[in-house]
């Protein structure tokens, strides 16, 4: 690859923006992404090298010469994030000085320090237009925006704004915000020059890497995002296939136009996860440092592309209503519908490659029953065994590939490979009895709803009705907060490995739990208990509550629940 690299060197930001160089995102980069807490990072890495003055590392950026314009015109391959945060901080600090000339300080001095470090790190004013033509150019969706604000002109309506210029937006006025705190009592437009000369632009370094073409640049995006520099999955996906088709206009725009939509659909946070499930369903299983490899050695040819996106545009919707319980792609069917919110609640997402390989390849009748199966399978082994999830990820991988390929076609043949993962009674059961769900963290508050719901409808009298549209609350048999009664009654390491055990926790309407049981004794619990409308409450019986008769029903609910999550 060496012979391939035109530059290697260590530069300043002084350095790279001189000698009036221009750089461009290239037109399908992903738009402006950064926000407070990249922000906020880069701000206090400036201040402690201003306060120290010793360099700071910012790590690589990627150029690559852009056509015949040697040394003078560059597409930024890998660090448009770096470069765009930077330039919206010197303008918030030329904007500061720019405020400095406006109160009367310094007037002439300041306006001139203005002009001075506009031209040198944001660019050129336009004799005609008399409006400043940027160092750097970014892509398509932001470009406008973000030449407008090196006008400082702000936008008329925020609100308006697309989510990438709202990010520019707000960046600019994070900094000018931190700029106004840090010289609050300097007034000094010397001072704050100094401050972008000498800390910001002489004392931040970068590695630029620069490259003569499209391929020799990907290689290099590839090996740095292997050794984990800031770059993303999406990031070196995007460029790839964008890289395959780039020499037709058109190809280029319908591939862009396809990818966008993906990517809306999706989201970027989520997208390398969705990338990950997509493959783990139609290949080996593959890990997510292994991801741009995978999908490089399927992609090939320019019609790969096409295909490739074609198949991720159709998974996509399936993926998105995997999420969502009240998607369209359910059509009302009400069994699917709890059964995804339920995945949704355990937020198990391994499953995921099996049930959209099954949803794009099955009947919608056996796709119910492996999505059913999968439910109480999760709930064993991911909720209350909480095993290690490499071997579910192994089997779900195979059992996907065999579906994609057409060698299973049943429910009853997939759900049979899937049982290296079904949890057997006896282990759920012991795990069960153990089982302690801290109430006082939401996610984990839900889920004891959401057990002992399920327990209560398979009880005689049971109510049947789901645990997020009733109004029944949790009832702490020995309550969170003890007072002298069950403090004689249970120590503190007692009452601190009894409190959140599923045989403490019943269900008990609000009126009842709020007033009537609160800290009562547990003989003045029982008369409230024995008026409930939950048959898991009117059960409970016994002349003291005790370390014992805790366990004594947990092993009790844990023999219900295996035969309610059962396959």
């Amino acid at each position: 690859m060496n012979t391939n690299l035109l530059d290697t060197k260590t530069l300043t930001l002084n350095e790279i923006l001189g000698n009036g160089k221009i750089y461009r995102v290239p037109q399908f980069q992903r738009d402006y992404s950064w926000e407070e807490e990249n922000w906020e990072d880069l701000w206090n890495d400036i201040l402690n090298t201003y306060t120290a003055k010793e360099a700071h590392y910012m790590g690589s950026i990627v150029l690559q010469i852009k056509g015949d314009e040697r040394d003078k015109e560059f597409w930024i391959i890998d660090g448009q994030q770096r470069f765009t945060t930077l330039s919206i901080l010197t303008l918030a600090l030329i904007h500061k000085i720019k405020d400095l000339a406006k109160q009367g300080i310094d007037p002439e001095q300041n306006n001139e320090r203005v002009e001075l470090l506009l031209k040198q790190y944001i660019g050129q004013k336009d004799p005609a237009s008399l409006l400043y033509s940027s160092k750097l150019f970014l892509n398509e969706t932001d470009d406008s925006f973000y030449q407008r604000l090196l006008n400082f002109k702000e936008p008329l309506n925020p609100n308006k704004l697309k989510s990438s210029e709202k990010l520019i937006w707000s960046a600019f006025l994070f900094f000018k915000d931190k700029i106004e705190t840090q010289f609050i009592e300097e007034k000094n437009g010397e001072l704050i020059s100094s401050f972008l000369t000498k800390t910001v632009a002489e004392q931040l370094k970068f590695i630029q890497i620069t490259v003569v073409d499209e391929l020799n640049a990907y290689t290099v995006f590839e090996t740095l995002n292997s050794r984990r520099v800031e770059l993303t999955s999406t990031d070196l996906l995007k460029n790839y296939l964008f890289s395959l088709v780039a020499k037709s206009e058109t190809d280029l725009k319908v591939v862009k136009n396809q990818w966008k939509k993906i990517v809306e659909a999706i989201g970027l946070k989520k997208f390398p996860t969705f990338l990950l499930a997509f493959l783990n369903g139609n290949s080996s299983l593959v890990t997510e440092d292994k991801l741009f490899k995978a999908i490089k050695s399927k992609v090939q040819l320019e019609s790969d592309v096409l295909n490739i996106l074609d198949q991720l545009e159709s998974y996509a919707y399936i993926y998105n209503a995997l999420s969502n319980s009240e998607d369209e792609l359910w059509n009302g069917d009400k069994e699917i519908k709890e059964n995804i919110q339920t995945l949704n609640l355990f937020q198990v997402t391994q499953c995921y490659s099996l049930l959209m390989v099954s949803m794009d390849k099955l009947e919608k009748a056996e796709f119910k029953k492996i999505l059913r199966a999968i439910v109480t399978i999760s709930f064993r082994y991911n909720v209350i065994v909480k095993v290690q999830t490499k071997l579910m990820e192994k089997v779900y991988n195979f059992v996907a590939n065999k579906i994609s390929s057409g060698e299973f076609q049943k429910s009853n043949e997939i759900i049979s490979n899937l049982k290296g993962i079904y949890i057997s009674d006896e282990m759920f059961k012991t795990y069960f009895e153990l089982k302690s769900l801290n109430t006082e963290n939401s996610q984990q508050k839900k889920i004891v709803r959401y057990i002992l719901y399920k327990i209560e409808s398979q009880m005689e009298n049971g109510i049947k009705t789901s645990f997020d549209l009733d109004d029944g609350t949790i009832e702490h048999i020995l309550p969170e907060n003890m007072d002298e009664h069950w403090s004689s009654l249970f120590s503190e390491e007692d009452h601190s490995n009894c409190i959140y055990s599923l045989g403490n926790l019943t269900l008990l309407e609000p009126i009842k739990n709020s007033k009537d049981a609160a800290r009562l004794s547990f003989q003045k619990k029982l008369p409230v208990y024995n008026t409930s409308r939950f048959a898991i409450t009117k059960e409970i019986k016994g002349n003291e509550w005790s370390v014992k008769m805790i366990k004594h029903r947990q092993a009790n609910l844990a023999k219900i629940a295996s035969g309610i999550w059962k396959i």
